[in-house]
Order: C-alpha cells, then sequence, then structure tokens
C-alpha cells in the first residue's frame, strides 16, 4: 500500500503566517524544504507527488453524505416517529443540505474548499520541484510521467472547484503564494478557470501512459474523462463526444477499460480497481490506530454512515439512505427474463425469476431482494427492520456489507473503513457518450451505450420503436439511466447533472408532489421454513392507503422552494480574510 509524506506545512497555517507577520517574509522558513535543496533526484519528488495523493484521502473533498442530501438521490434522518428533516429529532446540518440552506457559514463549505486547495497546493509544490531539476533529469521519461500526474491532479482541483464554487469563479491557484498579494488573489471568471484546467489535464492527457502500473495512480485515460466531462458540462457534446470515443474504444492509447460482467466486483473489496475503474480514491486500514477524524489517513468514514444499524452503522441523525422515489426505481427496474442469471432457486427449493435486478442487488439493500446476502445474513430483511427507522434503502457503494458482519469489526471501531471510493468508471463514460450521440441526433448510438450497460445488469433492453425521439432518450437518460447507474457516486456528480440540465427546481418539485406508501413484506425466514413479515418496509408509489400502509412523508419540498442555482457559495473565511472575495 502506498506511503507518503505528511507536509508539515500546511496550506491555512502558511496563509496564516503571511497574513499575521511581515517579518515572515523576510526570513528562511525553517520548516519549509528548499527546491534548490530537496529536488536533487527523481526519487525525492515521487516520494512528494505521494502527498499529493494523500491529499486525495480527505474526506471532505467528495463529502458523498452531504452531496446525497442536497441532491435528489438522498435521504437524511428518519421517516418514522415524526423523525423527518423537518422534525428535532434530526441534525440540523443535514436539513439544511437537503432543503438548501446554506451559506458561507456551512462548515462542510469551508471543509470542502480547503481540502480541494490542499491537493492543489501540494501538487504545485511538486511541479516547483520537478521545473527546477535540472535538464538531465527533465528529459528523462519519469520526469514526464511525475508531472503529468502532478498536473492532473492541479487541473483536477480547480475542475472541481469549478463545477461546484461559485458559478465556476474561483481563484486560479498556479503557484504557491508566497506574499500578501498572492494570498489576496482574486477569482477569475469561470472562462479563463476552465481555459487553466484543461491546460493542466490536456498535458497530463498527451504525456501519461494509457495505462499506469500501479493501478492506483492517474493516467491518460483519467485526464481524457475529466477533459471529456470538462466540454459536456459546458453543452460541447461534439468534443465531450470525441474524447469518450477515445477512452471507450482506445483510438489514441491503450487504456483497457471493460464493463465489468461479474457482478462480484462491482461494489466489493474484490472488485477495487478493476477493469471497470477509471480513477478510485484509495483507502486501507494499514494504520487503524490513527484517530476516525484524521483527513490525512487511509481511513474513511463512509460505511458507518450508509450502513444500517444491524450492520454496525450509525445513528439515525448521521445516515444516508436512499429517497423513496430511487427505491421504487430500482424495484421496479424491468428484467430481462432471458438472461439466466435471473433465474434462481431460493433456499426453500423454489425456482422463479430474482426479486430485484442484479444492480438493484450490487447498490442498494431493500426489504425485497431475498437473492443477495448482506453482512452475511441471508437476506437484508433478515437482518435489517427497515420499518423500526424508516429507511427503506441503505447504499452500498460505500459499505463492507460484502465480508464482514458488522462494521464494527473492521477497525477499530465502525467510524473505520477502507473501501475506496470510486470518482469515475467506464459505465459513467458510456452514459456520457449517450447523452452526447443523442444530443448530436444519433439516438441509435445513444440506445447502443445505454443497452450495453442494462445487458451487463440482466436489464431488458431498450426498444428503438420506444424511444425515437431525442426528447424521450434525454428524459430517460436524466430521470433514470444515469442515477440508476451512478447513484451517490463521483465528485458531486449528480448535482451537478441537474444543475447543468436545468431540472433541478422542477425536478424537486415534482418529487415532493408523488405519493409513496410504505407496504407490508414477506419474506422468506432465516431457517427457509416459512415466511416473516416486515410492516411497512416495501416502497411503492401511489398505491395506498390499505392497512399497514404507511405514507410516506413528501421528500424534497425543502428544495423545491428554496433551490437556486445549484453553487456553493464562498466560505466565510475566504470572504473575511481576503478583500478580492464576496459572495
Amino acid at each position: 500500500m502506498k506511503k507518503y509524506i505528511i507536509i508539515t506545512m500546511t496550506l491555512t497555517v502558511l496563509f496564516g503566517s503571511i497574513l499575521s507577520c511581515e517579518d515572515y517574509l523576510e526570513e528562511t522558513n525553517p520548516n519549509e524544504i528548499s527546491a534548490d535543496i530537496y529536488w536533487s533526484n527523481l526519487e525525492e519528488s515521487e516520494s512528494n507527488l505521494v502527498s499529493v495523493y494523500g491529499a486525495m484521502l480527505n474526506e471532505f473533498l467528495v463529502n458523498a453524505r452531504v452531496e446525497s442530501w442536497r441532491s435528489d438521490e438522498g435521504y437524511p434522518g428518519s421517516r418514522f416517529n415524526d423523525r423527518n428533516p423537518d422534525g428535532q429529532e434530526a441534525a440540523e446540518f443535514a436539513v439544511n443540505w437537503s432543503n438548501h440552506l446554506i451559506d458561507e457559514d456551512t462548515n462542510e463549505v469551508q471543509l470542502r474548499w480547503n481540502a480541494l486547495y490542499q491537493v492543489i497546493f501540494r501538487a504545485n509544490q511538486v511541479i516547483q520541484g520537478l521545473n527546477g531539476m535540472s535538464d538531465d533529469l527533465k528529459s528523462q521519461p519519469l520526469w514526464t510521467i511525475q508531472m503529468g500526474q502532478a498536473r492532473f491532479f492541479r487541473g483536477l482541483a480547480h475542475f472541481y472547484l469549478h463545477s461546484v464554487y461559485k458559478g465556476g469563479n474561483i481563484i486560479i491557484r498556479d503557484v504557491n503564494p508566497v506574499t500578501i498579494t498572492d494570498i489576496t488573489k482574486a477569482p477569475s471568471n469561470s472562462e479563463d478557470v476552465i481555459e487553466f484546467f484543461r491546460s493542466d489535464l490536456l498535458y497530463a492527457y498527451n504525456n501519461l501512459p494509457g495505462q499506469m502500473e500501479p493501478k492506483t495512480r492517474a493516467d491518460a485515460g483519467a485526464a481524457g474523462t475529466i477533459l471529456g466531462m470538462s466540454y459536456l458540462y459546458q453543452n460541447d457534446f461534439l468534443t465531450a463526444q470525441g474524447y469518450f470515443d477515445d477512452i471507450i474504444n482506445n483510438i489514441n492509447k491503450d487504456y483497457g477499460y471493460t464493463l465489468v460482467q461479474d457482478m462480484d466486483l462491482m461494489f466489493t473489496k474484490a472488485g477495487e480497481f478493476n477493469s471497470e475503474s477509471i480513477l478510485e480514491i484509495n483507502y486501507s486500514l494499514h494504520r487503524p490506530e490513527i484517530t476516525n477524524f484524521n483527513e490525512d489517513d487511509f481511513l474513511t468514514r463512509n460505511a458507518r454512515y450508509s450502513a444500517p444499524r444491524d450492520g454496525g452503522g450509525s445513528s439515525v441523525l448521521e445516515t444516508f439512505t436512499a429517497a423513496a422515489w430511487l427505491v421504487h426505481a430500482y424495484s421496479s427496474d424491468e428484467l430481462d427474463e432471458n438472461d439466466p442469471r435471473n433465474t434462481v432457486t431460493d433456499r426453500s427449493g423454489v425456482t422463479r425469476l430474482r426479486k430485484v435486478s442484479l444492480r438493484n442487488s450490487a447498490m442498494l439493500a431493500v426489504v425485497n431482494d431475498e437473492d443477495t446476502e448482506y453482512y452475511q445474513s441471508p437476506s437484508a430483511a433478515i437482518l435489517q427492520n427497515f420499518q423500526s427507522q424508516g429507511k427503506f434503502g441503505y447504499f452500498k457503494k460505500y459499505t463492507n456489507h460484502d465480508f464482514t458482519n458488522s462494521e464494527q469489526n473492521i477497525g477499530v471501531n465502525s467510524w473505520q473503513s477502507g473501501k475506496n471510493v470510486i470518482l469515475n468508471r467506464l459505465s459513467g463514460v458510456y452514459l456520457m457518450m449517450a447523452e452526447c450521440l443523442n444530443e448530436n441526433d444519433d439516438i441509435d448510438g445513444a440506445l447502443f451505450y445505454i443497452n450495453e450497460i442494462r445487458k451487463r445488469w440482466g436489464l431488458k433492453q431498450l426498444e428503438g420503436s420506444d424511444y425515437d425521439e431525442k426528447a424521450e432518450i434525454r428524459t430517460r437518460l436524466q430521470l433514470f439511466e444515469y442515477p440508476m447507474e451512478l447513484c451517490v457516486e463521483g465528485f458531486s456528480t449528480r448535482n451537478i447533472d441537474l444543475r447543468r440540465w436545468g431540472i433541478a427546481k422542477a425536478r424537486y418539485t415534482e418529487l415532493s408532489q408523488k405519493e409513496f406508501y410504505a407496504t407490508d413484506y414477506d419474506y422468506l425466514n432465516e431457517d427457509a421454513t416459512g415466511t416473516a413479515t416486515r410492516n411497512a418496509s416495501l416502497v411503492r408509489e401511489g398505491v395506498g392507503p390499505n392497512a399497514g400502509d404507511f405514507q410516506i412523508v413528501p421528500e424534497f419540498s425543502g428544495a423545491a422552494q428554496f433551490y437556486s442555482d445549484g453553487y456553493l457559495p464562498y466560505p466565510a473565511s475566504e470572504t473575511i480574510n481576503n478583500p478580492n472575495v464576496s459572495n
């Protein structure tokens, strides 16, 4: 597993020192490693390059839990006993994110900003050091590969900041600040930011190999994917399509990506860095003695936040679980009855179709998935009383459900997990390719890529006769295929998508007016001798009220009311300390 050097001077400390003492500018900082001394060979620069990867470990960089709450995919708290986002027992910060009531003082706004600029700070250190090397070292292939990785992460962090903060008008840090003037640099306009991060990403795309060894490293495929996304986000579908075509079909380089067909390798420990993986954050339990909240270590808290209580998960207030519409959509996705994987013999010896799709089983634990083990229990229904907490779907992408009976048994406690975080997968590129093809009037091409994904999950193929209009494909992608495949995945993926399509407020309004009920579900008991019942656990749309049904509190009413532009504000620390920054 990778090791990295912890940089002793963080960006925050550097800023504070400069702002508080001008004499600092006239003295040599004893804690700062001189580039002239340190960058004497490529082994030393490699050690510091690993610190850039270390900065990516900060959980607030992706912040999957918060991102699920401010999208249409997740739900905070519980739906029973008045523990809904408007109830007293729901955490205030979860309510505010769900309702889009956040401002510059919101803690996670600051923490994410800091995390991303920490990546940039460390990448700039590496870039500066590499640029200061001799011409002989600069001529070596390893120098180019190190520079490609450093510029990739600097470009990536600027791309992320541009995608979520203040309309894309963020501060470009092409070098690390030294003077007060550097520190108080004004934000650049969106167009200049795009030009800057694309330059970094293009360097990485052109100079990194198609496949890096080890696979934990960023390569040209990751750079090409992000470049394509940057054009897609600006509605330049033709340019984006060119990048995605290259990644899928290995036009410029051999990237080696293939859709995973073995479902045991999807969102499991065994499937980390599989053939579909383009970019993952690499976590590990190699140092379980480290504090749970050390953002510079390999541990992550995601599993605790998304596991059910009976699987060692956290309290009602801390979790992120699936929205009612998402649970229902997964459970109702049509199977391909001719796919032999969809015919199973259950524990009682009955041969039948699967209760839910393979995609549902891989991504979401629901009461009616009786064909998939969950935390070493024969099914989720046996393990978890869905009704007791009013949580009807548990995300699997961040949990260790595949090899333990409780998150408590993974690290020192349930706060510690080594489950990787996926930022980009090939199936996501397929969907973006389908979107580009559709917008460029190739409906058949769009359906091909959508159906390639559905086929690998054993789902019914979409027929051209049912989707013969561009608008129909667009809606299918936006409201079904994208969230079904990429739920709570990537860097703010769903929120960026809803915003760039211009449908976020209408989407929240539509969902706030839908009626969903939780109905009783009879499942095969643990010893397979009969059935048991989980009360009010199976989500159905518009079928109640029947005896025993529970009407789920309408979701997203706050988002429908308060959603504005979908961007985060500048954090208060920036607006207070930098006179050139204001919201």
